[in-house]
Order: structure tokens, then sequence, then C-alpha cells
């Protein structure tokens, strides 16, 4: 869960910052949050197959002329669940880590059930939201096609026959920038896709020529990328090489995304304006985001993955 937090929670955090702390510069009539500071803001994501989140937050939005901090922002003292069939989670407080909270039970998230979160505030205020999990989903095949797309040169192998070894199998090894890795998908009643790519080898060469950029900025914010929300209508998604910068290893994860997620990511500036983007995106990319919460503003939401992983080798000389 943590390695799916690390790739998606930048963009959700930085738009919840944008919620909770915008610029002095912006009118009140341009806040994500109407109604002020103090609107409740929840950030939880569940993963089918996956245990139910070991951390989830809740805050509070500020006046724009307040500095973010979890210390002012975080709520504290909330109670705090999620249920769904015969299952409940019960969150407590992260003592150390103000408006973070951690759950009693180990359960597994299952696919196709509507869970809901419910959280008391110390106030007497009662945020809620629900979730209905997507099926598992369902990859056929990762390719390497050739330059133009037209023909299959080869299939990756996958984690579930080689482990970690993916990486060192010929049929994984790239070479940049030839081909074009395209992701063959079921469809299914997903409400979108989005697929992301961590390169996994910090100190691995830059590939592409970058003279106009910062070193150390391309590797704080493109040894993760992802992309904008893909409509579900899609059932071949290609991967453009311009969101490989570096050599080395590569983890890319394909996600179906529940109604919650996709809304906010389709509608949400600082969401659906990033990434690298490709074919079959669907950023509405409108003010204000569409937040599917009762009682406050935020995400409460699902999704379901699958994950393949490749080297990408620098050109020979």
């Amino acid at each position: 869960m943590e390695r799916v937090r690390a790739l998606l929670a930048p963009a959700l955090l930085a738009a919840l910052a944008g919620l909770a702390a915008c610029s002095p510069e912006r009118s009140d009539d341009e806040l994500f949050a109407p109604g002020g500071d103090g609107i409740p803001v929840v950030d939880a994501m569940l993963v089918v197959g996956q245990p139910f989140p070991h951390r989830l937050y809740l805050s509070r939005t500020m006046r724009p002329n307040e500095p973010f901090s979890w210390d002012r922002a975080g709520i504290v003292g909330a109670r705090v669940t999620i249920e769904g069939g015969v299952q409940t989670a019960t969150y407590l407080d992260v003592l150390d880590q103000p408006g973070a909270y951690f759950p009693l039970s180990g359960d597994t998230v299952r696919a196709g059930t509507t869970y809901r979160l419910t959280a008391v505030l110390p106030d007497g205020r009662v945020l809620s939201a629900s979730t209905a999990t997507p099926a598992p989903i369902d990859v056929q095949s990762w390719l390497l096609l050739n330059d133009d797309g037209s023909e299959v040169i080869r299939e990756l192998l996958t984690f579930a026959d080689h482990g970690d070894t993916l990486y060192d199998q010929p049929e994984n090894q790239l070479v940049y920038p030839r081909g074009l890795l395209e992701v063959r998908l079921q469809r299914s009643a997903a409400a979108g896709y989005q697929i992301a790519l961590q390169s996994l080898d910090l100190n691995s060469e830059l590939l592409v020529s970058a003279d106009f950029i910062d070193e150390e900025d391309l590797d704080n914010f493109t040894r993760t990328n992802q992309s904008p929300p893909i409509s579900v209508g899609e059932t071949s998604l290609r991967v453009p090489w311009f969101a490989l910068y570096y050599e080395g290893r590569y983890k890319m994860r394909v996600f179906a995304m529940d109604r919650n997620w996709y809304d906010l990511a389709r509608t949400d500036p600082v969401l659906g304006a990033g990434g690298f983007g490709f074919g079959g995106a669907a950023g509405d990319v409108t003010e204000p985001p569409i937040f599917h919460v009762e009682g406050g503003i935020g995400l409460f939401g699902s999704m379901s993955g699958d994950s393949v992983g490749f080297y990408v080798n620098a050109p020979a000389q």
C-alpha cells in the first residue's frame, strides 16, 4: 500500500494543500473549499487485495494567509470507522503525527464491495463517504511494439513467474528510445484507468538532454510519474518514451479507478493537468473539483492494480 501511495499521494497532497493553504494573492471565491477555513478534509485510499490502509488522514482547511502544517491542520481525537459487508475497521490516532489514523485490524479490501467511511469529529460534526471497489484489473499482456506500433516485437514477462529477477530477463530489456510499450486490458466496469511509473535506481544516468532543466529538479519530480485519468473505453494503453527519463529499472503500475478517485483526478487542476499524458485522457480540469464526501471535502476512494518491471538501457554509442 505504501508503494501505491508513494506514487499517487504527491499529486493528491498537492491538491489538498491547495485547499488548506492557498496563496494570499488568491481571492476567497477562487479557493477550492467554499466556506473558508475549518472545512474537514479526508485522504484515504483502498486497494483491492491489500490490507486496509495503515494510515488515513483527517485535516481542516486553513485561512489563505496561514502556512499549512499538520500540527495546526491535523484533526485529532476523531472516531473513525470503515465498514463494508461483514468487515469493520476502527481507526485510532497516530500519537506522533497529528491528523493521521491507523487501523486496529488488518482485513483485506475486497473487490466489488461498497465501503463507507465515517469520522465523528471532536466537535460533533460527521464526515462520511463511500466507495464501490472495482473488480481486480485484468491485464491481458504487457507488450513491446515496433516504432510505429504496427507489430508486436515481444511480450514482456511478469512478476508472477519471475519475481524480482524480472528486471534481468532478456524479454524485459528495453533500449531507449526504441519501440513502444503497450498494456492490453480486458474491458471492465471501472470508472477509468491510470498508469504510474517509478524509476527504482536513484543514481542511474539521465537519458534525455535537459540543459534547460536543473538535474536536481528532474530527480525530484520525474523518478515517479503518472498519467492523467484515462477513459475506461480504452483497452490498449501506450506509454510514451518522454515519460521515461532515466536508465535502469522501472516498475510500471496500471490502476482501475473507482468513481471517487476518477472524478477528483479528472476535474482538479493539480491532479488533472499533471502527469505525462497520452491518448484517452479524460481530464475536464474544472473548478471546483468533484468531491464525493458528505460533511467535508477530500478523497475516500479505491482502486485495483497490476504491475510489471523492465530495464531501460541507454542506446549504444
